[in-house]
């Protein structure tokens, strides 16, 4: 009796089956509206990282990947350093992190930070002397996995949403090392056996691990696809069988949703582009008090409290719930922190890098305005859920007077999107202390026409600037 293809597809482990639709992805099935949307992407990515390139948790890390040496392969950003590919994942990762003003993905299960993957990409392809064209591609390639993971997964268990990479970024590896079908089976088997994150490393005040949490996650998975090329095997169960992702992170997931082919519509063109450097729950919420502020010429002495409603929905509640976002002492915190992020937008009538200088968060002035806030959901703001975390402030002056303002889609988001001058203008505000005019604009072209490239390292050696 011949087995029918339905019956050997069934067969075959579900980590073989994504490591096939990896593979299987043409470059030339990807449209100019994707790849301009990567490219922006990866751009906007690049800017987060030159502008983080003094802050702490990315400092002691290089600290300590200088101390551990290694093969000089690849670019640090914002450095003349070179380091082994792992290192560079790690620390590429961080920077693209640390600010939390790269990308969010807002989906019907979880939130998280596709772009963060893009130090994978970055490093893997220097390494490799990839085209700019492979790289873009992976990048697509890796939007999808990781998106797919964050629809099917729905926060209930103890895992965070950077546990995604760990099937994303051994995708994007395994791409740009042009591994075999088992060779990044075994790559995705081995990351994802290794690469579960406890939703501790976002509870109670932030630490550093926050902003290296998925840089820890994307690390790994380049050693394990890395171990993969060189023939060695993980459990290609990881995902089905006992033990595996469908009793963790996926729990009750149809997973064959997330092995399909990938083609037709990317999820990249689902993910949102950061204004603010918070956390992407607050997005629409600080452009609601920026717009709200806009009459107001002194709100310590003008305001007499605000009101924010958001959506009735886990995650919002979750977050008004938690007395640690109430009274953050840690920068990692604070741009967590609603009462915080709606206060300082309130006095400072911005929202930037400057805002979280100083600890400002322990500033009674600040802190007097917090205490103002009132935060509540409303079911009705559900009706542009999932997809969105809408707001509306209300806020009431010491006069009588009061002023609403509601942001359902804030500017960034994927029905408000940033035209690609607005990202550029984003990215030259984030590295004009790091970067000359001159300088801005090549990487801004190498991005425009990455396709083009021959090889990443003309945009990789664009990145290797400042501190020697």
């Amino acid at each position: 009796m011949t087995e029918t293809a339905e019956a050997r597809s069934s067969a075959t482990p579900l980590v073989r089956r994504l490591a096939q639709s990896v593979l299987d992805v043409d470059a030339k099935s990807i449209s100019e509206d994707v790849a301009l949307q990567a490219k922006m992407l990866i751009l906007d990515s690049i800017g987060c990282a030159l502008a983080a390139c003094e802050e702490d948790a990315y400092v002691r890390a290089r600290k300590t990947f200088e101390s551990i040496g290694g093969n000089l392969e690849c670019t640090i950003i914002a450095s003349q350093r070179r380091m082994p590919v792992t290192h560079a994942v790690m620390l590429n990762g961080i920077l693209i992190r640390e600010l939390d003003l790269n990308d969010v993905y807002i989906g019907p299960g979880l939130t998280g930070h596709p772009s963060d993957n893009i130090a994978v990409a970055l490093a893997a392809g220097e390494r490799q002397r990839s085209s700019g064209l492979e790289v873009l591609t992976g990048v697509v390639v890796g939007y999808e996995v990781y998106c797919r993971i964050q629809d099917l997964s729905t926060g209930a268990g103890p895992w965070d949403h950077v546990t995604a990479s760990a099937l994303a970024a051994p995708a994007i590896a395994g791409r740009l090392l042009k591994l075999n079908v088992d060779e990044v089976a075994n790559a995705l088997a081995l990351s994802a056996v290794h690469g579960n994150t406890l939703a501790a490393v976002r509870s109670g005040q932030l630490s550093n691990a926050k902003a290296m949490a998925n840089a820890f996650v994307a690390h790994q998975a380049t050693l394990c696809t890395l171990l993969a090329s060189q023939g060695m095997t993980g459990p290609v169960a990881v995902l089905e069988g006992r033990g595996g992702l469908n009793q963790g992170l996926l729990s009750g997931a149809d997973l064959n949703l997330l092995v399909a082919p990938i083609r037709d519509r990317f999820r990249i063109g689902d993910v949102g582009i950061k204004a603010y450097p918070c956390i992407g729950t607050a997005q629409a919420m600080v452009a609601a008090v920026l717009a709200g502020r806009s009459a107001v010429s002194d709100p310590a002495k003008e305001i007499k409290d605000i009101e924010l409603r958001m959506a009735d929905i886990p995650f919002v509640r979750g977050q008004v719930e938690d007395e640690d976002r109430r009274h953050p002492n840690s920068r990692e915190t604070a741009d967590h922190s609603f009462y915080y992020l709606a206060a300082i937008a309130l006095l400072d009538g911005e929202l930037g890098q400057t805002q979280f200088e100083g600890d400002r968060w322990l500033d009674p002035s600040v802190r007097t305005l917090m205490e103002r806030i009132t935060i509540r959901t409303d079911r009705a703001l559900n009706a542009y859920t999932p997809g969105s975390f809408p707001c509306v402030a209300q806020m009431n002056g010491i006069n009588g007077a009061s002023r609403t303002v509601e942001v359902f889609y804030p500017k960034g988001h994927p029905r408000n999107r940033m035209s690609p001058s607005e990202v550029e203008e984003k990215f030259r505000g984030c590295t004009r202390a790091v970067l000359s005019e001159a300088q801005q604009s090549e990487i801004i072209a190498l991005v425009h026409r990455l396709e083009r490239l021959t090889s990443i390292s003309e945009l990789m050696s664009a990145l290797a600037v400042g501190e020697k």
